[in-house]
């Protein structure tokens, strides 16, 4: 089993020493109930820990993230359960990691936004289902 989180890390315009974090809040808050979802234990982790940890190794980083407008950190806090045998149980054990990686825009030709219809009869977040949580198998 596993779940992750996406989060971005900017430089100031104004300023290059001055990183911010986008909304680390909700992510942790997400994290938080897809690991509660998975069964993961610690799901009630201290969400300002993690994100001051997170904060530190970004500015362990910092040379990493670029200053092109359109360009970021990406952040990825994960967890993996490593309980040694496979079944169908929650896990006993698990794993915290965050990685780092300079990413650039989605789009390299610029954003240029599609029409999409939203049809109501079709969910991705059905009920009992993992939808909205952000685990691997969506």
């Amino acid at each position: 089993l596993q779940c992750f989180e996406g989060m971005k890390a900017y430089k100031s315009v104004n300023d290059s020493n001055d990183i911010r974090l986008f909304r680390p809040q909700l992510n942790m808050k997400r994290l938080s109930n897809s690991m509660d979802r998975l069964c993961m234990p610690g799901s009630d982790f201290d969400h300002e820990e993690l994100i001051e940890c997170i904060a530190k190794l970004v500015r362990l980083d910092q040379d990493w993230i670029p200053t092109e407008e359109g360009y970021s950190l990406y952040i990825r806090p994960t967890v993996i359960s490593t309980h040694p045998y496979l079944g169908v149980a929650a896990p006993d054990e698990i794993l915290l990691y965050v990685i780092t990686c300079p990413v650039g825009p989605y789009y390299p030709s610029g954003f240029a936004p599609v029409r999409l219809t939203a049809d109501t009869p079709y969910v991705r977040a059905w009920p009992g289902g993992t939808g909205a949580a952000k685990v691997g198998g969506n």
